[in-house]
């Protein structure tokens, strides 16, 4: 073999010419089938380009050759995790740490592994393991104070955040997630300041790219605002932004103050009174104004003045012809009528479809459905059953919830997933019954079977990872006592 030409080779391969660094691994291996060097390189090449059977085939001629090299048995273990064949990469990167223990990203792996597949416990362990071999890997600490977070265990959850932010402490996404370990377990005032790391991440970035508005104005952290104009920017989902507008209506109140609130999309402006609100959207001009700031970094100073927890505004604008339009179709079902909402953004808060159907067959209530995306199993359900109403063309126009609001003020209580339905519910001033998954969002915090961000919601909390029975048979008891 020449050692140029493959060092050529590796080259190209390490800065991702592909097909180049492929045809001279090629060219080698037919003067020379069985270098285990070009081997090796050339079956993790077909693996980054998902070649997976070719790979796979030279990863057992490497074995072949030599069978217990831990690195080729650490590669044959990433074709197989790559490919969510997770048993046999489990156990080749087992194998592989047998061999050579001092291979720390094997037991990561395998965490990680663990971790995707809910064995929170077994994830543990091999993180523990991992970290023994290089406590400096930062990324195996956050993910271990993830599987602790998940299995429940939140102060080891917040040491493990710690010590990854000891190792890297530029590491982005490691204060976020000890930012809201710390917000649920009620520590506010570390919790928010560390919170602010989240306008660096490139998960927020995909909403609002915050550096490139630019923006030259100071960050309003309390000042007076009378006479003063305020740049707020809303971010992440629809739920932030309904739940976390009433720190606009206290600033109003508070002073003479004109805000304009940057939304990231025009679906969203037909919440507002634009008597109050400046709104502008992606692709406006910024008018010019004295401070800004984002709309969940307003928590941070209104937790400095003890208003954290001011009371929600109902700021939701009438439509006259939509209020007559849904008020006509919803009262042509006499008795009790409940909304419901199985369908998250995220599906670790889903809820099965067939704990409502069952709840609703229980009852002689109307039960209204208030989603959009449903699949033709549960549509069939859903059909076969008179007491389940679904409207199809519900909030099919290019402004959000704009038939859910006016069908939510018919109805005399909500229960749905921890999704925006909650907080359109919750802000309307409707009774609004909230199944939790065992790990919730950190603005429930723990244990509380009441919200203080709303009087009338009520929060029923899972026991277990992914069991919903104990939240549904207690909403059917409190059901029963309701009406």
């Amino acid at each position: 073999m020449s050692v140029n030409i493959f060092k050529t080779a590796v080259l190209h391969h390490g800065k991702g010419n592909f097909s180049k660094a492929k045809e001279i691994y090629e060219t080698l291996l037919l003067k020379n089938p069985n270098d285990l060097a070009v081997l090796q390189n050339y079956g993790t090449l077909l693996s980054q380009t998902k070649e997976f059977k070719k790979a796979e085939d030279v990863f057992k001629k490497c074995l072949e050759i030599k069978p217990d090299d831990p690195v080729i048995l650490y590669n044959y273990g990433k074709l197989f995790h790559d490919q969510k064949i997770f048993e046999k990469a489990i156990k080749f990167y087992e194998k592989s740490f047998e061999i050579n223990p001092k291979n720390n990203f094997s037991m990561y792996n395998v965490g990680n592994i663990y971790s995707l597949q809910g064995k929170f416990e077994k994830a543990i362990f091999a993180f523990k393991k991992s970290i023994k071999i290089n406590s400096e890997n930062f990324l195996a600490h956050n993910n271990l104070a993830l599987a602790f977070k998940n299995n429940g265990n939140f102060n080891d959850a917040l040491k493990s955040y710690k010590n990854a932010l000891e190792k890297n402490k530029n590491y982005v996404d490691g204060h976020v997630n000890y930012s809201t370990q710390l917000l649920m377990l009620e520590k506010f005032e570390e919790g928010f300041e560390e919170y602010e790391w989240r306008k660096k991440s490139k998960s927020f970035s995909g909403y609002i790219n915050y550096s490139k508005l630019n923006l030259t104005s100071k960050v309003w952290n309390g000042e007076n605002l009378d006479n003063k104009k305020l740049f707020v920017i809303a971010e992440q989902g629809i739920g932030d932004l309904i739940q976390f507008t009433r720190y606009l209506y206290f600033l109003k109140k508070k002073y003479k103050v004109e805000i304009i609130l940057y939304v990231k999309s025009k679906k969203f402006s037909h919440f507002f009174n634009k008597k109050k609100f400046n709104i502008i959207s992606e692709g406006d001009t910024i008018p010019s104004h004295d401070y800004h700031n984002h709309l969940l970094s307003l928590l941070k100073v209104f937790l400095k003045n003890d208003n954290l927890f001011c009371k929600s505004v109902n700021f939701f604008q009438n439509n006259k012809d939509l209020e007559e339009k849904w008020k006509l179709k919803i009262n042509k079902y006499k008795g009790p009528k409940i909304g419901i909402n199985s369908s998250t953004s995220l599906s670790a808060k889903d809820i099965p479809m067939k704990y409502f159907l069952q709840l609703a067959s229980n009852f002689d209530f109307n039960f209204i459905v208030l989603q959009k995306s449903i699949n033709k199993i549960e549509l069939k359900e859903i059909s076969n059953r008179k007491n389940l109403i679904y409207f199809p063309d519900i909030d099919n126009s290019d402004k959000a919830f704009i038939d859910s609001i006016e069908i939510i003020k018919n109805l005399d209580l909500i229960i749905t997933a921890d999704t925006s339905i909650a907080h359109v519910s919750a802000t309307l001033e409707k009774s609004t019954w909230i199944p939790l998954p065992f790990i919730s969002d950190w603005r429930w915090f723990l244990d509380e079977k009441s919200s203080r961000w709303y009087d009338n919601v009520a929060l029923y909390r899972s026991k277990k990872i992914d069991n919903w029975d104990i939240p549904f048979q207690n909403i059917e008891k409190d059901l029963k006592k309701f009406f």
